[in-house]
């Protein structure tokens, strides 16, 4: 019997090992949901990045992501797309690193 579960009621629509479903520091499903935007552009820089690069950044950038995703679709599309930049330092790096993995460039 295989021990998947469907985890719609959490806005996830694949089938999930138990294993997943454990508590652990950091609630992928929940950062996963809040990487979801209203804007398309954001999704497609956002979410890429969570499910290539999130598991390889330090528990420290792992918290200033998080911090990232509780900004306004308006504030991340302006840092993103340089239109302004974040009064956080913290932030901002996190901005501009996503920016250079993403390969992000505007002009």
């Amino acid at each position: 019997m295989p021990t998947f579960f469907y985890c719609y009621f959490l806005g996830y629509n694949r089938p999930l090992k138990f294993k997943e479903l454990k508590m652990e520091k950091y609630n992928k499903l929940r950062i996963e949901w809040d990487c979801r935007r209203g804007m398309l552009e954001l999704d497609k820089i956002i979410m890429p990045f969570y499910l290539g690069h999130f598991d390889e950044l330090t528990d420290d950038k792992k918290d200033i992501f998080i911090r990232l995703l509780a900004s306004t679709d308006l504030q991340l599309f302006s840092w993103f797309f340089n239109r302004g930049q974040s009064s956080d330092s913290e932030i901002q790096s996190m901005v501009e690193y996503i920016q250079n993995v993403q390969k992000i460039t505007t002009n």
